[in-house]
């Protein structure tokens, strides 16, 4: 099997550092490039944010450089200089940084539908760093892909950061108090209360009328505890009715935004690809709970 590593000339340790991103910057290829071939030639983008780069209480502050067109990057302190002087390469590292921008906006968009009487509701960057431990500052570039996340979503009409402050506007189909739900009149069960139930016998698809995907319980009943967090929006579904249908039980979903079941078959299919390619040692969200 091939694959690409950075092997370094008899290594001390391989003891992971604690780490915290204060800026992500976007580099162009060609400078991106420049800074993998020549780390240690001075780089402009790195004199322009020598503040953000320091360490503290063992923690390393570090800058996240990404190229465009690249899913790579690297963290960097550069310790008051203008080049690389202490830095790692990440491979896959935009994605990773694009899942916690998703898992954040699920939680925006969960807060603000659930409890907007008027298709408004404010969450504040220090919730984000209570319930998901990510921090997020204006101009730190977590902010513009944080607004990029949630501009994606079928369920957001506008969003404005200030202040510390992220301000919501929600299309009204969304919104579960202005659709005459209150938070205590359910129109049926939660998925998730009677989801063993679902997956004990017979073939039954979890589906939703705005959307040609489903979902098997079963695969659901295997996420982990940081699978069932990042997808608690369908886990929290409403159950409208179950029907037959041509393959099976048809279980219709309500509550919950059709590309939740979208999101969710995509990386469960990534996941099984991944597994068969790497091994079942590989856990993520589908290991054991």
């Amino acid at each position: 099997m091939k694959f690409k590593a950075n092997f370094v000339e008899k290594p001390a340790n391989f003891q992971m550092d604690d780490c915290q991103i204060e800026k992500v910057v976007e580099l162009s290829h060609e400078d991106f490039c420049r800074l993998k071939i020549t780390p240690l030639a001075n780089q402009p983008f790195l004199a322009e944010h020598k503040k953000c780069m320091f360490s503290r209480d063992g923690v390393i502050h570090c800058l996240l450089a990404l190229g465009q067109g690249s899913n790579d990057g690297v963290l960097i302190d550069a310790e008051k200089y203008d080049y690389a002087r202490l830095a790692a390469y990440i491979p896959g590292v935009r994605d990773i940084v694009n899942a916690k921008m998703d898992r954040a906006a699920d939680f925006i968009i969960r807060r603000g539908t659930e409890n907007t009487a008027s298709g408004s509701w404010c969450v504040y960057f220090e919730d984000l760093e209570e319930h998901l431990d990510l921090t997020v500052r204006e101009g730190s570039g977590f902010d513009s892909m944080l607004r990029a996340a949630l501009k994606r979503r079928s369920e957001v009409a506008a969003v404005d950061m200030h202040d510390g402050c992220i301000e919501m506007e929600y299309h009204p189909e969304y919104c579960r108090q202005l659709n005459g739900v209150s938070k205590n009149k359910a129109l049926g069960p939660r998925l998730k209360e009677i989801l063993p139930v679902l997956a004990g016998g017979g073939l039954t698809l979890l589906t939703h009328e705005e959307t040609d995907y489903v979902v098997l319980p079963e695969k659901l009943l295997k996420l982990n505890a940081a699978g069932r967090e990042d997808y608690a929006a369908l886990l929290d579904a409403r159950v409208a009715e179950i029907v037959p249908g041509p393959e099976g039980t048809e279980v219709v979903l309500t509550e919950v935004a059709p590309e939740e079941l979208v999101r969710f078959n995509e990386a469960h299919d990534a996941f099984m690809e991944a597994e068969q390619s790497m091994g079942p040692a590989m856990g993520g969200r589908y290991g054991p709970i």
